[in-house]
């Protein structure tokens, strides 16, 4: 198959490719801050300074447009806590689960902080717009709250309970999902250290309530017989 002619050096490919990202660059401002109501076609592109008929070269409509802006800002979150707990060569990490979460939430909270645009895709935009996105926002949280969970019980040495259909971690990420919402509206107040820390000591609990029953070190509780 062809791939086209070579234009100023560069292949139909590679034009496609640029033209492309600077959609996904235009949905993430025009998202982000005017929201997808006003994320129309012509109002995307316009943008992206990319000619309208290119946009369903790569995009089927907005719809499919959120989705892919969305799907980029949740890599940059999951991409922010994993090299926030990855060791450096020759360093190390927070010994203590505490400062463990503390890390990874500042990290996430910093994205956050950093580009509002995102948190508003992630947070508010998906909400209302098909059963399609929501579906896709509530799995990509699931997905998320589970890592979360799981680097958790990674760096504490625990097993998570795998047995409660995701009940667990659906409630760990609900809880951040919303204090980064409400943190967010309120225009980052309070400090990020302290969002940071509230959020690592209810990660770090609700880690600990997901362990398996019978975990070395976090045997199940049981009411005791009386000795009487």
């Amino acid at each position: 198959m062809s791939t086209g002619r070579t234009y100023a050096g560069e292949s139909a490919a590679d034009r496609a490719e640029q033209r492309r990202r600077r959609l996904l660059d235009a949905g993430l401002q025009v998202l982000g801050t005017e929201g997808y109501r006003a994320a129309t076609v012509r109002r995307i592109c316009r943008v992206a300074r990319v000619a309208d008929r290119y946009f369903y070269e790569c995009f089927d409509g907005t719809e499919d447009l959120l989705l892919a802006v969305h799907a980029e800002c949740v890599d940059r979150l999951r991409a922010a806590v994993s090299a926030a707990l990855a060791v450096p060569a020759g360093g190390h990490r927070p010994a203590d689960p505490l400062g463990l979460a503390r890390t990874g939430l500042d990290a996430f909270l910093a994205v956050v902080e950093d580009d509002p645009r995102l948190a508003r895709v992630v947070w508010f935009e998906v909400l209302g717009v098909s059963e399609r996105v929501e579906r896709t926002s509530l799995r990509t949280k699931s997905d998320f709250g589970r890592l979360l969970a799981a680097l958790a019980a990674e760096h504490t040495g625990t097993a998570l309970d795998v047995d409660d259909d995701g009940l667990t971690t659906d409630a760990l990420i609900g809880g951040i999902s919303h204090v980064v919402m409400t943190w967010t509206a309120r225009g980052f107040t309070p400090p990020r250290a302290r969002v940071a820390d509230a959020l690592a000591r209810f990660l770090v609990g609700g880690a600990g309530a997901a362990h398996r029953p019978g975990d070395a070190g976090h045997p199940p509780m049981r009411n005791q017989p009386s000795s009487d």
